[in-house]
């Protein structure tokens, strides 16, 4: 099966990506599609695996997997694994618990990108989110004949004649990269929260923060190292 990447401002074919059961079994592994066994867990894993490979596409510039995606009504989905999270969920659960991801390291920013960005949206709204695409509009509209009928074949979604989703994509992912870096870094000890700037969490800053939080009277602190000391304030 073939798919696509992006070079000079185009999508172009490569022939291989890995399986995408083993980015599904990521996302049940770690309760990413955060209503398991049910209707809308399925719609929610559907949406996290689509929108991992169009941030992939964005950031990578190829795919996630090289399984097709197809257009429904309710947004767009990978079939196979729709239709295995259904019929034989207990199956994949239990597959899920077992398995140990070997991804790369842009496979995994891939990954904990969609989830920092997407992970907390409802199945309905990443739904309602998949209808703003070009991409799911028109292989939706070209699979659905005069009858009504659904017709899968005609439904692939081909990523290559709408470029703007996948920069819509890339936008969200950069604007959640942003947020993360000017967002402050804290640990919490025994319920007192303590913020920090550019210093290493050791277990020996951690144990005189277990002591400290013991004895102090408020709940939230700044802390640095001065000259090789523990300063909190």
């Amino acid at each position: 099966m073939c798919h696509f990447h992006i070079e000079s401002g185009k999508l172009k074919e490569v022939s291989y990506m890995r399986d995408v059961y083993d980015f599904a079994k990521f996302f049940i592994k770690s309760g990413a599609d955060s209503m398991p066994n049910t209707y809308d867990g399925n719609m929610k894993l559907q949406k996290m695996l689509v929108l991992s490979d169009m941030v992939h596409l964005a950031q990578c510039r190829q795919p996630l997997f090289g399984d097709d995606i197809l257009a429904f009504e309710n947004g767009l989905v990978v079939e196979k694994v729709r239709l295995r999270y259904r019929n034989d969920y207990s199956s994949f659960k239990a597959d899920s618990e077992k398995f140990n991801p070997d991804f790369s390291e842009e496979e995994y920013e891939t990954l904990n990108a969609v989830i920092g960005v997407y992970g907390h949206l409802t199945a309905r709204e990443l739904s309602d989110l998949n209808h703003n695409f070009h991409s799911w509009r028109y292989a939706y509209q070209n699979g659905t004949v005069e009858n009504g009928y659904h017709d899968k074949k005609k439904s692939v979604v081909d990523f290559r004649a709408f470029p703007e989703d996948i920069e819509a994509v890339a936008r969200a992912v950069k604007a959640y990269k942003e947020t993360q870096k000017n967002a402050p870094r804290y640990e919490v000890v025994n319920g007192v929260t303590f913020y920090y700037d550019d210093m290493v969490m050791t277990d020996e800053v951690i144990s005189e923060l277990e002591s400290f939080s013991q004895v102090c009277e408020d709940d939230a602190y700044s802390i640095c190292i001065d000259d090789g000391r523990l300063v909190i304030f």
